[in-house]
């Protein structure tokens, strides 16, 4: 069979349709504590096969802020159960202590976004009804006496902050009560459109483009332009009376993608939504998750620990 799509040393889609998923070391759930954090499995929807992962503190001084968070891959790859993701929750858990729940959703092509915006809104539709209806759903983890349902946060980098983005959107015209959503973390975006960004036209950058044109090609409806609202947010104007909450935009100083998520962030203020940058000047493409031992990986945890316990 003839290869017609890949994304180097981690997928190949084939002639047929077929996917394949090159292997990738993992990481597995323990719900014995271990330096401090405990963690483990839940199915969301047996149905679709969506799951997610939760992290929990060993010791807390009262109830836990929960954090969802949608993991970035370009709609394609990557999982909760990746050692850079398991790694990353694990510091971002002990550092905050705050009850984090990681969403393994769908992935592109054999599952095109909306599906990857639908499976995480139905994540946290999901973790409301244990506040909502505790004797259904008995999640010990999720339970009323454990977290503070009404301190939530969205969060995701690259795709995943594409999603988390959208999934806001969709949750502030929803009634999840009493979860309530206090701030959405936007790490990275990857968003895009046909006309390319100054910094795209740069010659240091023509690999990266022709990769990010790729994963948007596995990743848009068959068809559709980088100018689709799942890829370019600018298309479709935010609604003024949308109670959007507060969105805090991360970028890197040596990401490609940096101008993007600059741009999403003068989108935000430009409609009139309270949004904050965040900037590490010498940070490459999700950092945080990738790579561990840069300095500026510890400094980022701790930020986003104090955005969260802070609110």
């Amino acid at each position: 069979m003839e290869v017609v799509g890949e994304i180097e040393g981690q997928l190949k889609i084939f002639s047929d349709g077929s996917v394949l998923r090159l292997p990738h070391p993992t990481l597995p759930a323990s719900s014995h504590f271990t330096d401090g954090v405990a963690s483990k499995d839940v199915t969301v929807n047996p149905e679709t096969g969506v799951w997610a992962r939760i992290f929990r503190p060993e010791t807390a001084s009262g109830k836990l802020p929960v954090l969802i968070h949608f993991h970035g891959g370009g709609f394609a790859v990557c999982s909760s159960a990746w050692v850079e993701f398991h790694t990353y929750f694990h510091a971002l858990c002990k550092t905050a202590g705050i009850l984090i729940v990681s969403v393994d959703y769908r992935l592109a092509p054999e599952n095109r976004p909306p599906a990857a915006y639908d499976d995480c809104t139905e994540a946290v539709e999901w973790i409301a009804k244990h506040a909502a209806e505790w004797a259904e759903l008995p999640e010990e983890w999720l339970s009323p006496s454990v977290v503070d349902f009404s301190r939530c946060f969205l969060a995701g980098e690259s795709a995943g902050a594409n999603i988390v983005y959208h999934v806001g959107l969709r949750v502030a015209d929803m009634d999840v009560r009493p979860l309530m959503v206090k701030g959405v973390i936007v790490i990275h975006p990857f968003f895009g459109s046909e006309e390319m960004s100054e910094s795209e036209k740069s010659p240091e950058l023509v690999k990266s483009v022709e990769r990010w044109k790729s994963l948007w090609n596995i990743a848009l409806p068959v068809g559709s332009s980088r100018d689709h609202p799942f890829c370019n947010p600018a298309v479709l104007p935010l609604k003024p009376g949308l109670k959007l909450p507060p969105i805090l935009v991360a970028v890197g100083g040596k990401d490609g993608l940096k101008e993007r998520g600059m741009m999403f962030y003068e989108y935000l203020k430009s409609c009139g939504k309270e949004a904050e940058l965040m900037e590490d000047e010498g940070g490459v493409h999700s950092y945080h998750v990738m790579v561990p031992e840069y300095e500026g990986t510890p400094r980022f945890i701790q930020r986003i620990a104090d955005y969260v316990n802070n609110r």
